[in-house]
């Protein structure tokens, strides 16, 4: 069956072109259940067993990956609709879903529903593509649960409301995330939710601890509308925002524009940002600009009260140092700019290692106790988290992931993702070395350990002999491949000659050692 899809977009030399694209629709796509009675089941992915097959939308990707990477949390269609959405969005996301996908311990499905002649839909007039990509969902739910009928029951998890309200008068069954959860019985897994920021709910239900202090902390980040424009006509300047790893309170960011770095002092001038994070900065009038000091804190801890109003010259948001002579002469003219933050371009957020600096609250409905999450890399704000086992968390290194911070809340809102092990344990600590500097130490795969040769292992008297190889072991051979690189093969060696010379040997690897 063929269809055809069309749009508009803009050339490089600046025309509007309409592009016509035909889309071919097929009716032998298989469902991916082994109950099913009609399709091909020698490629499913799905439990023969599961009682239940969810549907995830696209923002339960986007924001629940944690969650979903739980081994509690399996027999998932991700459809094609969803899998190009999360592509487009964020592509570190969409490489943790395909991994989940190709898994073969986990039961994950990719249903390709834009080529399916029953569930691929077009647009209508007046739509929008979101409006369109949820009632794409839909219609695959739909053709889910008439497919399979009631061998099993088909579930749609969204966070949407009228997603939700449009799926349930079509005769979807459909859950939030948090319901399906305490579905499951385990109370563990509500650690993993992303909760939604609390400018998207009502005050009472704001993730604040007293929200009878709420009151606006930071100054609100600038649309990006103006921010683009206020960049063309040099009003701000785009970076790429430091922080100095012994002053959390300091930041620096260097801008092409003005051609030197801006100092941002203060967390009200940071406004939100992480180090590694794109922001947009406005420069201060020259009498506010500060000179740089990098004066290292005394103390790591940021004795911050929760109800204190974080102004620009506060106390609190000046650091304490070990020696006040190190600010140098107050009456110096700064030579570099000073500047605030006013809006992010591009988010650097990520998952932190630390542990938990537990809060004077009792715990609330339902066990949830509140916790500040202090991380290891002292550039790192505190963040806060709910969990119902903050008992067993206290002495251990844990990894926290960052949700949102909205100009309401003094700390960053997150969620508690993984167990590492016990502070000061020396594994442990080492494992959070490692993830701190991106280095992957999780267990390989089964796909990756099927290409190794069974162990015991020892180079064979044929590889020895073998004359197209040359044996190396007895030198000092060092890689040059850059940091994060997968396929480390680029090696290098350097030996002093009797004569004085240097033997320098650049190669390739390309056999197991």
């Amino acid at each position: 069956m063929l269809q055809s899809k069309s749009f508009v977009k803009k050339t490089k030399q600046g025309k509007v072109v309409k592009v016509v694209r035909e889309h071919y629709l097929r009716d032998d796509i298989y469902c991916g259940a082994p109950i099913c009675k009609v399709c091909d089941v020698a490629a499913a992915r799905l439990g023969s067993s599961a009682s239940t097959i969810i549907i995830v939308d696209t923002n339960v990707v986007l924001h629940q990956i944690d969650l979903l990477e739980n081994p509690a949390i399996d027999d998932v269609v991700v459809l094609s609709v969803v899998l190009e959405e999360v592509k487009n969005k964020n592509l570190a996301v969409y490489n943790r879903l395909r991994a989940l996908c190709s898994n073969s311990q986990r039961r994950f499905f990719v249903f390709s529903n834009e080529y399916h002649k029953d569930t691929y839909v077009k647009i209508e007039s007046g739509e929008t593509p979101n409006d369109r990509n949820d009632r794409a969902i839909r219609v695959a739910a739909q053709w889910y649960q008439n497919h399979l009928g009631s061998a099993v029951k088909v579930l749609l998890i969204t966070n949407d409301r009228e997603n939700k309200k449009k799926a349930i008068q079509d005769g979807i069954s459909a859950e939030t995330v948090e319901s399906y959860v305490k579905l499951l019985g385990q109370p563990a897994l509500l650690d993993l939710i992303v909760q939604p920021p609390s400018e998207d709910v009502t005050m009472e239900d704001a993730e604040d601890l007293r929200p009878s202090k709420r009151k606006t902390i930071y100054p609100e980040h600038k649309p990006m509308s103006e921010i683009t424009a206020g960049l063309h006509r040099g009003i701000y300047h785009q970076g790429k925002l430091r922080v100095n790893r012994y002053n959390p309170f300091e930041a620096y960011i260097g801008s092409e524009s003005i051609g030197d770095e801006i100092i941002v002092y203060g967390r009200s001038n940071m406004n939100r940002a992480f180090d590694g994070d794109i922001v947009a900065v406005e420069l201060l009038p020259q009498d506010r600009w500060q000179e740089e000091k990098s004066l290292a804190i005394a103390n790591d801890e940021e004795e911050e009260e929760d109800d204190v109003h974080l102004a620009p010259s506060s106390a609190d948001d000046a650091p304490r140092v070990t020696n006040l002579s190190q600010a140098g002469d107050k009456d110096a003219t700064p030579t570099r700019p000073s500047g605030r933050v006013i809006g992010i371009i591009k988010r650097n957020w990520h998952s932190y290692c630390g542990s938990l600096d537990p809060m004077p609250m009792p715990a609330g409905e339902g066990g949830i106790a509140h916790a500040l999450f202090v991380s290891k890399d002292r550039r790192i704000p505190k963040i806060r988290i709910q969990t119902r086992q903050l008992g067993n968390l206290l002495d251990k290194r844990i990894i926290v992931a960052v949700d949102s911070w909205d100009r309401l809340s003094r700390y960053p809102s997150g969620h508690y993702v993984r167990t590492i092990g016990e502070i000061g344990d020396r594994d442990t600590e080492s494992e959070v070395v490692l993830i701190e500097n991106d280095i992957d130490a999780r267990p390989f795969s089964s796909q990756v350990l099927a290409c190794l040769p069974p162990l015991p292992w020892s180079v064979s008297a044929e590889d020895i002999a073998n004359p197209i190889r040359q044996d190396l072991r007895h030198l000092r051979v060092f890689s040059v491949d850059p940091p994060g690189c997968k396929d480390i093969d680029d090696a290098l060696h350097c030996t002093l000659l009797p004569s004085g010379n240097f033997e320098v040997g650049v190669r390739i690897l390309c056999h197991l050692v």
